[in-house]
């Protein structure tokens, strides 16, 4: 162990790395790229040590402004930095990985040796990828599920609290947008907490952001949703289940996987936070999506309401069509464009239906209409204008424009048409390809990019008429995302080839 002088680090960086002078790691017996604990009067990080000769002096550390606010310490000040050891709960995964079951006490201590900081990235990515190839019963998701809330806040709103939650994985999944005024304006309390894209071109936070802030902390939520009835807010800020959006920005991002235990352990660990007590359950099924059968879905709908009633929450799951993206609109900006012409009675038909049916469900839990009539009373709600006046509202509530139009959503200046090759029906419009492209175009992180789609699965087109316009803020980003486009071919027309096989393929 040595005290060692803090020297600011002027970079930006995702990982967690310390730069100290090559002599001063010789002096300490500490290699290159080996993992220290950092600790300060006040706390304690973990870093990965990077070795220079001349960019920091002898003596002292090189950190970043975020790390010397997590040590509450300040430049100059000693800290003391010594080789970090490996957490006992490693064996755990280990035993995981060799097909042993995790019992609740081997899954509390990995939980709170990763939310405090004890696991490098390469072991957090060892946890996620056990879950991601040996899976969890019941048991161990339910374990796991109670963990990761025992180390995170919770909200106590004082009343019944409702959600709707979509597993995701599909573009263009902006309903929450649509549902969380409909909501809020039949009386119902919808304190709404969403993550940051994962698996699609955009996540419900990173659609909110367009519009207006979703950093907010437990108190503030607390205070500005019963006022309104409902919000729209990152859920990372709110340290709920931090677990969750450790392993979500650390692993499942990069990685861009989400395995099915952690899934489930995310939605209802933060829903337990929030004090949730009805939600619906969006399950979109289909080629492309997340559950590509209805056999798969069918599962992850019982698994869904048993580990709500293991947990206190009442669950409707819904099955939902997923084969192709939801709507015309793909990315934050447009998403968010086309969410506010859904509640001026405009937009897409898929879109306000599906997201009357949600609605219209969470209205049947709450007895506001019988069983059958709650998507219809939803409706009533957006075209009586009532849900776009509740939006109104809730984008004043978290310091939006509540005036604005969906003409005033700025979009990517650099567009591309992708126009039909022939005549012909279209028998197909690929998930994954759309979130490919869009990808390539700068979605989720650039929310100007994104993809808007003249023409659907069903649809008949003629040749060279546009099928998608392609957005970015970069002519770069553009071309790259058009390339990719043409030679993934999203849209597979009836009468094209798919495949070729000769006399000498092998099967």
């Amino acid at each position: 162990m040595s005290n060692l002088k803090i020297q600011k680090l002027n970079i930006k960086i995702e990982r967690s790395i310390a730069i100290i002078n090559a002599k001063t790691l010789a002096k300490l017996s500490i290699q290159p790229s080996a993992n220290v604990k950092i600790k300060s009067l006040n706390s304690e990080i973990m870093c990965e040590v990077m070795s220079t000769d001349d960019l920091i002096e002898p003596g002292f550390i090189g950190l970043t402004e975020g790390q010397i606010k997590d040590l509450q310490s300040k430049v100059d000040k000693k800290v003391k930095v010594y080789t970090r050891r490996r957490p006992a709960s490693i064996e755990f995964i280990k035993q995981k990985q060799a097909g042993k079951i995790w019992s609740e006490s081997q899954l509390r201590s990995i939980v709170s040796d990763i939310t405090f900081g004890q696991y490098t990235d390469m072991e957090i990515s060892m946890f996620t990828l056990a879950q991601y190839y040996k899976g969890l019963n019941m048991d161990e998701v339910q374990f796991l599920t109670q963990s990761m809330v025992e180390f995170g806040a919770t909200l106590d709103f004082g009343e019944p609290v409702y959600d709707k939650h979509s597993i995701g994985g599909i573009p263009g999944n902006k309903i929450s947008l649509v549902i969380v005024p409909t909501v809020a304006a039949a009386g119902l309390l919808i304190p709404k907490t969403s993550s940051r894209a994962i698996t699609s071109p955009s996540g419900t936070a990173d659609t909110m952001e367009v519009l207006c802030e979703v950093n907010f902390s437990s108190d503030e939520m607390l205070e500005i949703a019963p006022k309104v009835r409902g919000m729209l807010v990152w859920g990372c800020k709110l340290d709920l289940s931090p677990l969750d959006d450790i392993v979500i920005h650390r692993v499942e991002q990069p990685l861009g996987i989400d395995p099915h235990s952690q899934m489930l352990a995310s939605i209802f660990s933060k829903k337990v936070c929030t004090g949730v007590d009805h939600m619906v359950l969006d399950i979109p099924t289909g080629a492309g999506s997340k559950m590509p059968t209805r056999e798969s879905a069918i599962q992850y709908a019982h698994e869904s309401t048993e580990l709500g009633r293991r947990l206190g929450i009442h669950i409707e799951a819904a099955l939902s069509y997923g084969e192709q993206p939801l709507g015309k609109a793909v990315g934050p900006a447009l998403e968010a464009k086309e969410a506010l012409e859904v509640l001026l009675g405009k937009g897409p038909t898929s879109v306000f239906e599906k997201s009357n049916e949600l609605t219209g469900i969470l209205f049947e839990m709450a007895g506001l209409a019988q069983a059958g009539q709650g998507s219809s009373l939803a409706a009533d709600f957006i075209l009586k204008g009532k849900a776009q006046a509740k939006m109104e509202q809730i984008l004043e509530a978290q310091g939006g424009n509540p005036k604005v139009t969906p003409e005033d959503i700025e979009i990517g200046q650099y567009t591309a048409d992708i126009q039909a090759p022939k005549d012909g029906y279209i028998v197909k419009l690929s998930n994954v390809g759309i979130k490919k492209v869009a990808y390539a175009a700068g979605c989720p992180n650039h929310k100007k990019a994104g993809i808007y789609l003249h023409k659907k699965g069903g649809d008949f087109c003629k040749k060279d008429e546009t099928l998608m316009t392609i957005y970015s803020d970069s002519e770069s980003r553009l071309t790259e995302a058009v390339n990719l486009a043409v030679n993934l071919s999203p849209y597979i027309l009836e009468g094209m080839i798919i495949k070729r096989i000769s006399s000498g393929t092998k099967v």
